[in-house]
């Protein structure tokens, strides 16, 4: 076989796999950033609260602080689930814009989305009924774009609204929780 062509077969498959794996979303193996469901001490309240934090190599960050349930389920509950939501939205490169939608049955829900004006892409959480909409979404938006101390208190039609958020900043300069 001809040097130059297997050189150039070579080099061309090596560009190839490069280009593939930088249009390919993070795992958890490219990503020290994990969002974990924790607990955190509310000084306001006095309380221990299930807390969605984000846990980076300068130590977890908290997100929304997890008061009242959503029916059935616990605020524990709510946060075991949602923190694995931030998860998957962080590792698909979706949680850079956030926005606001409905399901089918008419539920209020925060999501993440890949781009201004497309889909909800990524269920964040599903909010209660007496949730404001636009209120929750502009606390995350202020706490994720660094306007705000400390996470969101998730206690409290609607226009759809979209925020970007440069979520690899907001990790990079959070204060991180103390042990």
């Amino acid at each position: 076989m001809n040097w130059k062509l297997t050189t150039t077969l070579l080099l061309t498959g090596i560009v190839t796999c490069v280009s593939i794996a930088s249009c390919m979303p993070r795992t958890e193996a490219q990503t020290s950033v994990q969002f974990i469901c924790g607990v955190s001490f509310d000084q306001n309240d006095g309380k221990r609260l299930p807390t969605t934090f984000a846990w980076t190599p300068r130590g977890k960050i908290a997100v929304v602080r997890w008061v009242k349930a959503l029916g059935s389920y616990s605020p524990q509950q709510r946060c075991q689930q949602v923190s694995p939501r931030f998860q998957q939205a962080y590792n698909n490169d979706n949680l850079n814009f956030l926005t606001n939608s409905t399901t089918s049955n008419g539920q209020n829900i925060i999501c993440a989305s890949s781009k201004y004006d497309g889909s909800c892409e990524t269920v964040l959480m599903t909010l209660r009924r007496e949730d404001k909409p636009l209120q929750i979404l502009n606390q995350l938006k202020d706490t994720l774009n660094g306007r705000s101390v400390g996470p969101v208190k998730h206690s409290s039609g609607t226009p759809q609204v979209y925020y970007q958020i440069d979520i690899d900043e907001w990790l990079r300069n959070q204060p991180v929780v103390s042990k």
